[in-house]
């Protein structure tokens, strides 16, 4: 277990940015590192939980036998795990193994209702690429197989009303790679209209649904990057547009009107506006990722980097790219999922309170506690999570704090062992 080089306090802000629902935990889905040449799993498969409330990184689960993980997903209380050959069910709140299905060449995850979608991918080819699971037990219900339409392997899955979205890329075969976007009715149980991407939409990674629209993050044949853009209403591509000269695997994620990714040749983050259909800016600075997510609760972005081989760390950032705060976490974790639930879905948070008054305030604010032994550490944060103000309590129990320098906006007060309170300087 490792602690954040930012202090613990600096993140409690994330558990109480919404009255109703809170981020728990971001796990990362560690691809271990297996030797394919000598056959040898030098470093194992696991799943770690990072807890944005005190910075901390723990691993959480190994997975003895898989050569790579490939996706992560959390549902409620629960937590899907793919992994080259099969896919595992965990609690989500005391990593407990639920259940275990053996599904040999498992790409990526999606819910529908109580099922659980896949895709797969294999080389030398597997004898269907889509699958529905009940996803309480992990049965297979039923599975797209090439005599329906699917021939070739699938990456991302995506779910818009009753269709799944399939990323088809062929990625096993590297001398044949597809750009097709295929569609599952997944009441009719039938694979009907494909849409292809063409020669610049090659190999499509990732998919997203924004406004109805379905966006990929195309991987070509690495000589480059591209996104396009989908209408699923009339099975129709708008557009590509490239947006990297280079590529490799890049990472990418979707927050607002913006696509994140990996810009290779500057290696660092850039910005994508789908409303523009152009590439916005290159966040300068921002490091060279290789997981991201994104905590729409909070306005923060989850990303991790890794040498692929003995280190990895996992980083909160802003949505401008910059870094709040780093962990070191396990090697090569490409897989982040936030668990994100209603307060009252994972039980009160009991910890003592206390007052704070003029609420909103502009120039001072004062903090009532009981009578201390001995003086508490206050951490003040701002809407980002970064410390801007620490003093500590008065014995008396009244503390009043300068908050004249601030800017406006909402900040959170933190005291140990007391649950955070926000206010508001005008």
């Amino acid at each position: 277990m490792y602690r954040s080089i930012l202090s613990c306090a600096a993140f409690a802000v994330v558990l109480f940015a919404n009255a109703q629902l809170q981020v728990r935990q971001v796990f990362a889905l560690s691809e271990g590192y297996f030797d394919y040449a000598n056959s040898v799993q030098v470093i194992p498969v696991t799943l770690g939980s990072y807890d944005p409330g005190t910075g901390m990184f723990q691993t959480v689960a190994t997975l003895t036998g898989p050569r790579f993980g490939s996706d992560v997903l959390v549902d409620g209380a629960t937590v899907f795990v793919a992994a080259d050959d099969r896919i595992v069910k965990y609690s989500a709140d005391d990593y407990t193994e639920l259940d275990l299905a053996m599904v040999q060449g498992v790409r990526k995850l999606a819910i529908w209702n109580d099922k659980l979608l896949l895709t797969r991918g294999e080389l030398g080819g597997l004898d269907h690429y889509f699958e529905v699971r009940d996803k309480n037990t992990l049965d297979l219900l039923w599975s797209i197989d090439p005599v329906d339409g699917l021939t070739r392997s699938a990456e991302d899955v995506v779910v818009l009303e009753d269709k799944a979205y399939l990323g088809v890329n062929n990625a096993f075969d590297w001398a044949n790679l597809s750009g097709i976007i295929g569609e599952v009715d997944l009441l009719a149980q039938t694979y009907g209209q494909e849409v292809d991407l063409g020669p610049a939409g090659l190999n499509p990674e990732k998919l997203f649904v924004v406004n109805g629209m379905l966006h990929s993050f195309n991987n070509t044949d690495f000589s480059k990057s591209s996104i396009s853009t989908v209408d699923p209403q009339i099975s129709a591509l708008q557009g590509t547009t490239d947006v990297t000269s280079l590529s490799s695997c890049a990472a990418s994620v979707v927050s607002g009107d913006n696509i994140y990714f990996l810009e290779y040749a500057q290696n660092e983050l850039a910005r994508y506006s789908i409303s523009n259909d152009a590439v916005l800016d290159t966040l300068f600075g921002s490091p060279a990722v290789y997981g991201i997510v994104e905590d729409d609760l909070n306005n923060v972005l989850y990303a991790t980097t890794t040498d692929f081989s003995s280190t990895g760390e996992l980083l909160v950032l802003d949505l401008n790219g910059t870094i709040l705060s780093s962990v070191p976490a396990s090697v090569s974790c490409g897989n982040l999922a936030v668990d994100t639930r209603s307060t009252t879905g994972i039980g009160p948070i009991e910890l003592p309170s206390f007052n704070l008054f003029p609420n909103p305030a502009d120039d001072s604010i004062t903090i009532q506690l009981p009578e201390q032994k001995e003086a508490l550490m206050v951490v003040v944060l701002d809407a980002t999570g970064r410390t801007v103000l620490t003093t500590r309590t008065q014995l008396t129990g009244r503390t009043v704090i300068d908050i004249d320098q601030l800017v406006q906006g909402v900040y959170t007060v933190s005291i140990a062992d007391h649950t955070p309170i926000q206010f508001t300087k005008f």
